[in-house]
């Protein structure tokens, strides 16, 4: 692993690490930033986390048209790409077992009903053949089918902001947010966003 490498992965891992502090200390009887709803907390906090990470996978082909001697962003894509399926993943099982107590019924409803839990549990879904495929051996077999595969984490990326947006309450501009960024790095892969990029150097 290189030097920068690591200190990607690191950074990565880096709210994990933050979080898990924050439970150590809830479970500890200290003070801890986890509100009064610790479980939704932490619930909350994972998701927004796999969309952080989400955004950052993204946001590697942009930097790197702009400047090509980044070739270790790319190298570093599949493990930021496997961050935000980590992150996903804590994010359902923390619901299921801080928020429903494995009451597997009622998850069953939410995904079923409600139509955040949907856009939530088909981005899940969809980013499973992304992080199964990430490998270079995959990237081999696939071929050409490799890239239209990994084109899947557009889609995702604005189920993932759905998700979100929709269990909003009060204060939207975090998701107002989070919008301008994703619609800034979608639109970088346009025709006119890729040229936008190359003449911007």
């Amino acid at each position: 692993m290189s030097p920068v490498h690591g200190l990607l992965w690191g950074v990565a891992a880096t709210p994990l690490v933050l979080l898990s502090i924050q439970v150590i200390s809830l479970l500890q009887g200290a003070s801890h930033n986890l509100g009064g709803d610790p479980a939704e907390a932490i619930m909350s906090e994972l998701g927004r986390y796999a969309l952080w990470m989400l955004l950052v996978t993204l946001l590697v082909t942009p930097v790197r048209q702009r400047f090509p001697r980044f070739t270790f962003l790319v190298r570093s894509r599949r493990m930021l790409g496997l961050w935000a399926f980590a992150y996903a993943i804590l994010h359902l099982v923390s619901y299921g077992v801080l928020v429903l107590g494995l009451d597997m019924s009622i998850l069953w409803q939410d995904i079923s009903q409600k139509p955040y839990a949907i856009a939530g549990a088909v981005a899940l879904i969809a980013l499973i053949p992304l992080a199964v495929t990430s490998t270079q051996g995959w990237q081999r077999r696939l071929g050409r089918r490799w890239r239209q595969l990994h084109k899947l984490s557009y889609p995702i990326l604005v189920l993932v902001w759905v998700h979100f947006l929709w269990q909003v309450r009060v204060d939207y501009t975090e998701a107002a947010v989070y919008f301008v960024l994703g619609a800034l790095l979608l639109g970088a892969r346009t025709p006119i966003g890729r040229q936008f990029v190359i003449i911007s150097k």
